[in-house]
């Protein structure tokens, strides 16, 4: 998967990355929470995740190359 960037600054590139609510959440949930399946992830978000947002937030994390 590519990402559409705007420019070539490394901040902006990151921001375009993370910069999805989201994709932070779910991240910081398998980095500090040690949720590791898709199950974990949608029934343990506090902040209520729906399950297509969800697979689509881990599909783009792994093409992406940040998750496995």
């Amino acid at each position: 998967m590519s990402i559409d960037r705007r420019s070539g600054c490394p901040i902006n590139l990151s921001l375009e990355v993370f910069g999805d609510r989201w994709s932070l959440i779910i991240l910081r949930d398998m980095i500090f929470g040690g949720k590791r399946h898709f199950r974990e992830l949608l029934n343990s978000s506090l902040e209520g995740i729906a399950s297509n947002i969800l697979a689509d937030r881990l599909k783009r994390l792994m093409e992406l190359g940040l998750l496995t």
